[in-house]
């Protein structure tokens, strides 16, 4: 009986999982503009991969499932410029980054931005290898109305009998003119959807503690 015991612990000890590492790989954005086109930005790419680098929300969200145990793992960011330095890195189509989080074993955040004339969107979402969705996070930038006024302050020079000469001001006023300010994103909500994007679910943490 014992020398059964002693090798189910031994089973048990090499299945156990206690530590978690955890690449995660920043995509490169979506940006769909009103007329419906879609495509990339480079300069929101650029914001996007160094504002994920900062993943405190998500280690503290892991621990949060962990607890009253401490998550023990590590949390590595890669984007477009170093996703072949993944370890055990395997050629993949990466238009489809999702679907390469399962060929080399890494999560996937997804960033989507809708521009609109009124409104524009960016949303965040964050994938397990296995394309589950782990996270999301977005933020809403409205567009703002200006009123301009309009005015005109003409000054005349008239000559006045006796070779004299004095100055007429006319002032002029007219309803002021709207204009409208486009709703741009801001570094601020690329931060704040990144962070709702972290806050993950039990799911994302795979150490036996928080089963």
């Amino acid at each position: 009986m014992f020398i059964i015991m002693f090798f189910m612990s031994l089973v048990f000890a090499q299945t156990a999982v206690t530590e978690q590492n955890v690449q995660v790989y920043v995509d490169l954005t979506e940006v769909h503009d009103p007329s419906g086109k879609s495509g990339t930005s480079a300069p929101l790419n650029i914001l996007v991969a160094d504002v994920a680098q900062s993943t405190g929300m998500l280690k503290h969200s892991l621990q949060h499932h962990s607890n009253p145990n401490k998550w023990n793992g590590t949390i590595n960011t890669y984007d477009w410029t170093n996703v072949k330095h993944i370890p055990n890195f395997q050629t993949c189509d990466y238009s489809d980054a999702v679907s390469c989080g399962a060929v080399n074993n890494h999560w996937t955040l997804r960033t989507i931005v809708l521009v609109g004339n009124k409104y524009s969107t960016i949303t965040m979402k964050l994938y397990d290898q296995d394309g589950r969705q782990l996270g999301h996070g977005s933020r809403t930038r409205w567009g703002t109305i200006r009123w301009q006024p309009r005015w005109k302050l003409t000054k005349v020079k008239e000559q006045g009998a006796f070779g004299t000469s004095a100055t007429r001001e006319i002032f002029e006023m007219w309803p002021p003119e709207m204009q409208e300010i486009p709703p741009l994103i801001r570094p601020f909500d690329i931060r704040q959807a990144t962070i709702g994007a972290y806050i993950v679910d039990k799911s994302a943490c795979y150490l036996d503690i928080c089963k």
